[in-house]
């Protein structure tokens, strides 16, 4: 490499190394807002999906077991939700298992 004695060249050189540096942080802040887009983007469909199938159920007539049926499973938010409301209820589908689960565990324990 050959050397530098004039400071002007020396800024200009250490500036192209600094910007091919800066190219690397461009793309990664480039990519990062990509992926919060498409984070925003995924969480609206999630609650589209999850709206519209509450309107198949509430206002078309159909049961979220015939939705299932037919290959439309409830979509995860709805799930959780019926779920609690479920468990409120005390009709939660694994507190029917829950002590026969237990006892075989205290069973095999022995």
């Amino acid at each position: 490499m050959a050397k530098l004695t004039d400071p002007q060249q020396a800024e200009e050189a250490a500036q192209r190394l600094l910007n091919d540096r800066m190219d690397y942080v461009r793309r990664a802040i480039t990519a990062r807002g990509a992926l919060d887009e498409a984070r925003e983007a995924l969480k609206e469909a999630e609650k589209n999906d999850a709206q519209a199938f509450q309107a198949a159920v509430n206002n078309g007539g159909w049961t979220a077991e015939e939705l299932r049926k037919i290959g439309l499973a409830a979509p995860e938010k709805v799930q959780r939700v019926q779920r609690r409301k479920a468990a409120k209820n005390g009709a939660s589908p694994s507190s029917d298992s829950a002590p026969e689960e237990l006892a075989e565990s205290a069973d095999t324990a022995s």
